[in-house]
């Protein structure tokens, strides 16, 4: 069982094809001449969860990226965290009721980031004092 939860929430590419990683470019892109800012963010998602894992390895850390139409996952995870960890109650909640802006980081159920991607240094600084 792993130690730490990290969420990172991007864009949805609409379409198809992981951006994130492979630099797969879903239908939407082709159409969509807005889309490279959710190409940039993915991009920076996937170079964090490289970054993460890295560091930690899958078994210190669970790491998921997710779209935002599966917040479902988010709230369920929240609560994981909640009632399995015992990770502090009150971010936790602020981190259910406040949907925040994508991109989003959610470490160990408490919003680390909104609106833009975080450094990894961010992530590891929470990660480091639920130890």
């Amino acid at each position: 069982m792993t130690n730490h939860s990290v969420i990172i929430v991007r864009e949805d590419d609409s379409g198809g094809g992981c951006i994130c990683c492979s630099g797969g470019l879903g239908e939407h892109a082709k159409k969509d001449p807005s889309y490279g800012h959710i190409r940039t963010n993915a991009e920076e998602c996937g170079r964090l969860h490289s970054d993460i894992w890295v560091r930690f390895g899958e078994v210190e850390v669970e790491i998921l990226q997710i779209e935002p139409n599966d917040y479902i996952y988010v709230v369920s995870s929240v609560l994981k965290e909640i009632f399995t960890r015992g990770r502090p109650i009150v971010p936790s909640i602020k981190t259910l009721m406040l949907w925040e802006s994508i991109p989003a980081v959610i470490v160990n159920g408490k919003t680390v980031s909104s609106g833009r991607v975080p450094a990894v240094e961010e992530v590891v600084k929470e990660l480091g004092r639920n130890s």
